[in-house]
Formats: C-alpha cells, sequence, structure tokens
C-alpha cells in the first residue's frame, strides 16, 4: 500500500497524464451506424460531434447502447445529434485528476475507464 507521500503525490496528477490527445470526430447528420462503425475502427468509446465547423456534442457508446439500443432507434436512418450529450463539459488539462472525477457522469475524453485503471495501478489493496 502506497504511503501518505506517494498517496497525495498521485491525488495530485494533473488531467495531461492521463488524457488522450488523439481526438476523434464525427459530423452531427452522420448516421448512428457509421459513427459506431468509427468507434470500433478507432478503438475508442466516444467520438466528439463537429457541426457548424465546432464541436457541438459528445456521442458515447454508452449513449449508442442507453439512448439508442436501448429506445429502439434505427442505426441506418437515426443521427448522431439525436443521441450526442450537450454541452460538452471540459476541464482544463493543467487541474486534477480528482477535479475530473468530480465532473464526470458520463465518459469523455478522459474516460471512466482511463479513471479506473489509474486508480487500480496506484492504489493497489494490500493481499
Amino acid at each position: 500500500m502506497p504511503d501518505s507521500n506517494d498517496l497525495e503525490e498521485q491525488l495530485l496528477s494533473e488531467v495531461s497524464e492521463l488524457m488522450s490527445r488523439e481526438i476523434h470526430t464525427v459530423p452531427a447528420d452522420t448516421s448512428l451506424r457509421e459513427a459506431s462503425r468509427l468507434m470500433e475502427k478507432f478503438n475508442v468509446g466516444s467520438l466528439l460531434v463537429l457541426e457548424g465547423g465546432q464541436y457541438s456534442g459528445i456521442l458515447t457508446d454508452t449513449d449508442l447502447a442507453r439512448k439508442g439500443l436501448a429506445k429502439g432507434v434505427d442505426p441506418e436512418k437515426d443521427r448522431v445529434k439525436s443521441l450526442m450529450s450537450s454541452p460538452i463539459i471540459t476541464i482544463d488539462c493543467q487541474r486534477l485528476v480528482e477535479e475530473a472525477r468530480g465532473l464526470m457522469k458520463i465518459v469523455g475524453i478522459i474516460s471512466l475507464g482511463d479513471l479506473i485503471r489509474y486508480y487500480a495501478a496506484n492504489f493497489k489493496m494490500s493481499e
């Protein structure tokens, strides 16, 4: 188990140490089927949504499952805009990981999986 100095240092890690700098986007009028294909192609759980040359939302694999498939959307006809989460909640990359965790509801560019891997690697329970 980490000592208190290690624990404090890990809790003070910046978002920039965890975040992915590779961002994938999708136009708002793209079909949900095509968006899911892009997620599979890039092995990501979210795509930033572009509309009018600006980011207007985010589509996550959770959006596809919970808002989409569970409610019977047509992946060929329905568009990304119909399921995306908006507005996008952002955080400065120099803010603390703990602050990002407090803001998260559903995955973003820093996903819940990223945070779980971080905590698992840095806060192992004694066996």
